[in-house]
């Protein structure tokens, strides 16, 4: 997957408001994506030692 804004893998994404712009289309159920349950980023992002995969409609379905 890559950044349709700075034209990057998502790994290499450098902009700041990623996240936020993945998290918005995944709370509005126009995706989802494999992420970190600790850190909350997409897995491209993450960089915990030991992540704790889960899917962003998961991660929205324990928030409400």
């Amino acid at each position: 997957m890559y950044c349709m804004k700075c034209q990057n893998d998502l790994s290499d994404c450098t902009c700041p408001d990623l996240q936020e712009r993945l998290s918005g289309a995944a709370e509005k159920g126009h995706f989802v994506y494999r992420m970190c349950g600790k850190c909350g980023l997409h897995h491209a992002k993450c960089k915990c030692k030991s992540p704790e995969w889960t899917t962003s409609d998961e991660a929205n379905k324990r928030k409400n």
